[in-house]
Formats: C-alpha cells, sequence, structure tokens
C-alpha cells in the first residue's frame, strides 16, 4: 500500500471514530419541593411592651408599612431641663411612676401610615412646600394634660403661645394638602400645639388636673426663653429627613 493511499484510509478511520462518539447522559436530578418555604418569615411579630416601661404599640407592626410623622424637634436647654426635673418632683404627689420622654418634639401631623413605595415622593412633596415657609420664634406658656387616644398612656406636656400657635397652623395646613393627596388622615382640627416632656402609664388625667395649677406656677417662674424654629423633621420608620426653613 502506498503512503498516500494509507493516509486516506487513516483520515477517513478517524472521520468514522468521530461520528460515531457520541456525547455522554447525564441523569436528571430532579428538583427539590420550595413550595413549602416561605420568602419572608411568617412569624407575627409580637410587641413586648415590658421593654419599654409599659408602653403600648398604637397600632400594630406590618411588614411595607411605615409608621411616620411630622414633627419639629425642640433641643432643651439647661433651664429648660431643669424645669422637667422640678415638675417631675411635683408629680410625685400623685404617686404613679413618672418618666421623661426619650425625645422632646412638637408633632405637625398624626402618625401615618406610608407605605414604602410612596416615601421618594412624599418627602419630595414636603420639601417643596417647607422650603417656601419661613422660620419663627417658638414659646411655651401653658402646662397641659393630654391623654392618647387608646388612654395607654397620659402625658404632661406644655403648651405654645397664641403668636407660636399662628405659625404652626400655617405649616399644618400645608403638610393637610399633601396627606389629602395621598388619602392619608390629616392633623387634628382646632389643634393644641404642645411638646410632651413627662408621662404616665394609664389614664391618669383626673389626677393630674388636680395639681394642674402647682405645676403651671412651675413653669410662670423658670420664664422659658423663645427659641427660633429654622427646621421641620420627618421620620418614616427607621429614616430620618429634615427640611430647613427660609
Amino acid at each position: 500500500m502506498s503512503a498516500l493511499s494509507s493516509l486516506c484510509e487513516y483520515e477517513s478511520n478517524s472521520e468514522e471514530s468521530d461520528c460515531d462518539t457520541k456525547p455522554p447522559k447525564y441523569k436528571k436530578l430532579r428538583l427539590p419541593d420550595l413550595s413549602a418555604i416561605p420568602v419572608f418569615s411568617t412569624e407575627k411579630y409580637v410587641d413586648n411592651c415590658e421593654l419599654h416601661s409599659g408602653r403600648i404599640r398604637s397600632f400594630p407592626h406590618v411588614r411595607g408599612n411605615w409608621a411616620s410623622f411630622v414633627y419639629i424637634q425642640y433641643t432643651g436647654e439647661e433651664n429648660f431641663l431643669n424645669l422637667i426635673n422640678k415638675l417631675q418632683t411635683q408629680l410625685s404627689d400623685i404617686d404613679e411612676p413618672c418618666f421623661k420622654c426619650d425625645d422632646f418634639h412638637i408633632s405637625l401631623s398624626k402618625t401615618i401610615v406610608l407605605q414604602y413605595h410612596l416615601i421618594t415622593s412624599f418627602t419630595s412633596s414636603l420639601q417643596t412646600i417647607l422650603s417656601n415657609t419661613g422660620s419663627f420664634k417658638l414659646l411655651f406658656d401653658t402646662v397641659k394634660i393630654y391623654c392618647n387616644e387608646e388612654n395607654t398612656r397620659t402625658f404632661i406636656a406644655l403648651e405654645v403661645d397664641h403668636s407660636s400657635n399662628k405659625y404652626l397652623l400655617n405649616i399644618t395646613d400645608k403638610i393637610d394638602n399633601i396627606l389629602k393627596e395621598y388619602k392619608l388622615p390629616t392633623f387634628y382640627e382646632n389643634p393644641s400645639f404642645h411638646m410632651s416632656i413627662l408621662w404616665i402609664n394609664g389614664n391618669k388625667k383626673t389626677k393630674l388636673t388636680n395639681i394642674l395649677d402647682k405645676l403651671n406656677n412651675i413653669l410662670l417662674h423658670k420664664n422659658l426663653a423663645p427659641i427660633c424654629i429654622s427646621k421641620v423633621n420627618c421620620k418614616i420608620g427607621n429614616k430620618y429627613f429634615q427640611y430647613s426653613l427660609i
């Protein structure tokens, strides 16, 4: 056999061998059934009031709903902190545990439930209206007693004076217009703008009203100075937003 014939025969056999080679068969594995496994935890959130001095959540925690409210933050100076201590001492007369509030603020909206996908547009709307709102002086002139709607807590608060009230009404009217657009609850009709400073568990309004004159006398002698309000805040879940007034 010539060399050329041998080469042709080799190539022919090689081609036949390649064609005869078949890919290996793989056994299909059965996929596990994941239908019984939830994407999110289905455990119900349980609020333990013993972890926060007996306070009870106003509405249940729901995934995707963000508790939100608009407010003015108050930074207390030394005279203000002394006032709180004196009021707390006076409240020992009613023989009820009394707690200082975690922070000091004036609410400009009710606590609303805002869905996550609305946060960006809602905060942008607030920015628009507040960027055209002027700053002002704020002063407290009265001690008032309030109880929440659920009657789970009673608050000792400082109410703003008449001049401050007008400025705050102007701001809440603007905020209410936004809330209406989102079909959310607006602020109270004829609101009493105040800052809670102390609180007691349960409805103790009657007890506290009996010593209200003494509490107001303490405020009168402290003579708190007015402060300039140049910012408005919004808390949405664990997110904080701040808007500057002009």
